[in-house]
C-alpha cells in the first residue's frame, strides 16, 4: 500500500512539473527509506527521454505550425505586394496611356497648326510671286513704252535735223562751188601726222557695253586729263546703263558720268581706277582754224578700233539750228558710226574738235560736222572741276 501511494505521489508530483530530486528528498523527509523509494526513480532516463521524444515531437509541431503559419503570412504578403504591384502596374500603364494620348494630341495640334502655318506662308509666297510678276510685265511694258516714245522723239529728231541738213546743203551749193578750186589746192597739199598719230591712238578710247566675250562699242571718246577724264558725245552714253571703256591697248576699265551738256552734246566721263598717267590730248585754239586746214579723225568706226582718217575743214561757223543754234566745224574727213565722241586732231596733235553729226543721204558724201574746241573746252573744265 505503501508503495502505491509513493508511486502515485511521484506520478503526481511529475505531474506538476517537479525535479525528481525534488521530489525524492520530499519523500525521504517524510520518512520512507531510501531503498523503498530507489526504484520509483530508476527509470527515470527513459521517461525522461520518452518526455523529451514527446517535448520534441511537441516542440516539432509548434515548429511545423510556425512554419505554416509564417508561409501563410509570406504567402499573404506577397499576394498583398503582388496585388500593389499590379495595382501601380495598371496604374502606370493607365497614366503612359493618358500621357501618350496627350501627346498624340499634341502632335496632332501641331501638326495643324504647321500645316495651316505652311499653307498660310506658301499663300503668301505665291501671292509676293505674282505681285513681282506683275510687277516685272508692268516694269517690262513701261519699258518697252518708254522705248518706242524714245524712238519716235529720235526719229523726229533725226528727220528735223536731216531737214535742216538738206535745207543747209542746198543753201550752200554756192558756197561749195566756190571753195571748189581752194578745196582741190588743200587736198593737193601733203601735211604729214605720222608723229601725232601714236599719241593721238594712245588718247582715243573705245565706250560701249562690255559682256562674257564681247564688247559692243557705242562711240568713242579721248582724254584730256592724265587722271582718266574722257570727253565723248552725250548720245554715245545718254542709253548706257553701265559706261564700260577699252584703251588701245586693250585694257577694260568702267567709267561714271562726271557731267554733261545735253544742249551742246557732250558729257564727261572717268574711270573707276587708281590709275593716272594716261595719255591725254591738249586742246587747239578753235578760233585760228581756218578753211582747208588739214585734220585727222581718230575713233571707233563701226567696230574698227583705233582707225584714222584724214581731211580737212570745210567750213569753221556752219551753223545748223536745233533747240538751241550750234555752230560746228564742218568737214570732209571721213566719219561713221563709232567716231561720234571721237576728237579731230590738227597736225600739232591737238584736239579741234569732237566728231558729233555726219549728214548720210544717197549721193552725198564728205559732210560731217564737229563741235569746235572753244565751244565746249570752258565747260568740260568746269565739269572736271565742278564749278
Amino acid at each position: 500500500m505503501v508503495q502505491k501511494e509513493v508511486e502515485d505521489y511521484v506520478k503526481t508530483q511529475r505531474g506538476l512539473g517537479v525535479h525528481d530530486h525534488a521530489i525524492k528528498r520530499s519523500l525521504l523527509e517524510a520518512g520512507h527509506l531510501e531503498h523503498e523509494i530507489t526504484h520509483h526513480f530508476t527509470g527515470t532516463g527513459k521517461e525522461k527521454n520518452k518526455r523529451r521524444k514527446v517535448n520534441l515531437k511537441l516542440e516539432n509541431k509548434h515548429l511545423l505550425f510556425m512554419n505554416i503559419l509564417t508561409v501563410i503570412i509570406f504567402a499573404a504578403l506577397f499576394l498583398n505586394m503582388n496585388t500593389k504591384y499590379s495595382e501601380k502596374l495598371h496604374d502606370l500603364s493607365t497614366t503612359q496611356e493618358e500621357q501618350i494620348e496627350m501627346m498624340n494630341t499634341k502632335i496632332d495640334s501641331q501638326t495643324d497648326t504647321l500645316q495651316a502655318q505652311i499653307v498660310s506662308t506658301s499663300s503668301s509666297l505665291q501671292f509676293e510671286i505674282d505681285s513681282t510678276k506683275r510687277q516685272v510685265t508692268d516694269l517690262d511694258s513701261s519699258i518697252n513704252t518708254d522705248m518706242q516714245g524714245y524712238n519716235y522723239e529720235s526719229l523726229i529728231r533725226d528727220s528735223a535735223l536731216s531737214e535742216s541738213i538738206q535745207n543747209i546743203a542746198n543753201t550752200s551749193l554756192s558756197e561749195l562751188s566756190d571753195f571748189e578750186q581752194q578745196l582741190e589746192v588743200f587736198r593737193g597739199t601733203s601735211v604729214d601726222f605720222s608723229t601725232v598719230i601714236p599719241e593721238a591712238i594712245e588718247a582715243v578710247v573705245s565706250i560701249g557695253r562690255k559682256g562674257s566675250g564681247f564688247f559692243t562699242s557705242t562711240g568713242s571718246g579721248v582724254f584730256v586729263h592724265e587722271d582718266g577724264y574722257i570727253v565723248t558725245n552725250y548720245h554715245v552714253v545718254d542709253d548706257l546703263i553701265g559706261i564700260d571703256v577699252r584703251t588701245h591697248n586693250g585694257n577694260d576699265y568702267t567709267a561714271t558720268m562726271i557731267g554733261k551738256d545735253e544742249d551742246l552734246d557732250i558729257a564727261v566721263i572717268k574711270l573707276s581706277t587708281a590709275r593716272n598717267g594716261f595719255t591725254a590730248l591738249e586742246w587747239a585754239d578753235s578760233s585760228k582754224v581756218i578753211v582747208g586746214e588739214h585734220i585727222i579723225a581718230v575713233g571707233n568706226p563701226v567696230g574698227f578700233e583705233s582707225t584714222v582718217t584724214q581731211g580737212i575743214i570745210s567750213n569753221t561757223n556752219r551753223l545748223i539750228p536745233g533747240d538751241i543754234d550750234t555752230y560746228y566745224f564742218q568737214t570732209d574727213v571721213a566719219i561713221n558710226a563709232g567716231n561720234s565722241g571721237g576728237p579731230l586732231i590738227n597736225k600739232n596733235g591737238e584736239i579741234v574738235g569732237i566728231a558729233t553729226l555726219k549728214y548720210a543721204q544717197l549721193g552725198v558724201e564728205g559732210l560731217s560736222f564737229a563741235l569746235r574746241s572753244n565751244d565746249i573746252q570752258g565747260k568740260v573744265l568746269n565739269i572736271i572741276t565742278g564749278e
